[in-house]
C-alpha cells in the first residue's frame, strides 16, 4: 500500500528576516513632515524676530501678533502628525531590534511608545537610551561581518537627543521668563534649536532605516 506525500512545514522557528517590517515607507513620510516641521519653525523665528521689533515700537503690533499667531497655528498642526508617525515609525524600528539582538534590551518594545508621554526625561535620556541600543543593534546585523564590524557612527542620534532637548528646556525657559522682549528672544532660540533638530531627525531617521532595510 502506497501512501501520498506532502511537504512538511520546517521545524523550529521561522527565518529571522520573515520578523522584519520595512521602516523605509515611514522614513519616506517621516523625511516630508520634519521637513514641514523644520520650516515651520524658521518661519516662528522670523515671526518672533517681527514680535520684538512691534515691542519695541519699530513695527505695527496688531499686524505682528496676527502673523505670529498664524504660524504659530502652522506649527502646531506640522507637529501632530509629525509626532503621530515618528513614535510608530520609533516602535517600528524598535521592533526590528528587539528581533536582531533580543538581549541588548531589558524593557518590551512598548517602552518605545511609552517615553514619549513621560515628562522631560522620557523623550529625551530614555528615548536616547532606547535609540542608542536600537541604532547599535541594526549596525551590527547590517555590518557584512556581523557585530564586531558593526560601526556605524551614533551621531546622528547623539546630535538629534542633545538638540532636541536643549530645544525643550528653552521652550520651557520662555514661559518662565517675565520681560516680554526677553521671552521672545528665548522663544526664537527654542524654535531655531527645533528646526535644527528636526532637520538632524531626517539625517537620523534616514540613516537608520537603511542599516534595518540592509539587514
Amino acid at each position: 500500500m502506497s501512501f501520498g506525500t506532502r511537504s512538511l512545514p520546517p521545524l523550529g522557528p521561522p527565518p529571522v528576516r520573515s520578523s522584519i517590517l520595512s521602516p523605509g515607507g515611514l522614513a519616506t513620510a517621516l523625511t516630508v513632515l520634519l521637513g514641514v516641521c523644520a520650516a515651520t519653525r524658521v518661519l516662528m523665528v522670523v515671526a518672533g524676530a517681527d514680535r520684538y521689533g512691534a515691542l519695541d515700537g519699530v513695527t505695527d503690533p496688531d499686524p505682528s501678533w496676527a502673523l505670529y499667531s498664524a504660524v504659530m497655528g502652522m506649527t502646531l498642526l506640522a507637529m501632530v502628525p509629525t509626532a503621530v508617525v515618528f513614535i510608530i515609525w520609533f516602535h517600528r524600528v524598535r521592533v526590528n531590534a528587539g528581533v536582531f539582538a533580543p538581549d541588548m534590551f531589558r524593557r518590551g518594545a512598548g517602552w518605545a511608545i511609552g517615553v514619549w508621554f513621560i515628562p522631560l526625561v522620557g523623550p529625551t535620556l530614555l528615548a536616547y537610551g532606547i535609540a542608542v541600543r536600537v541604532w547599535t543593534a541594526s549596525a551590527s546585523k547590517s555590518a557584512p561581518g556581523g557585530p564586531a564590524s558593526g560601526s556605524a557612527s551614533m551621531a546622528p542620534v547623539a546630535a538629534w537627543c542633545a538638540t532636541f532637548g536643549a530645544a525643550m528646556l528653552t521652550s520651557l525657559a520662555t514661559g518662565r521668563v517675565a520681560e516680554a522682549r526677553t521671552s521672545v528672544l528665548v522663544g526664537m532660540a527654542s524654535d531655531l534649536l527645533y528646526a535644527v533638530a528636526a532637520l538632524l531627525a531626517v539625517v537620523w531617521v534616514r540613516r537608520l532605516s537603511a542599516l534595518q532595510s540592509r539587514a
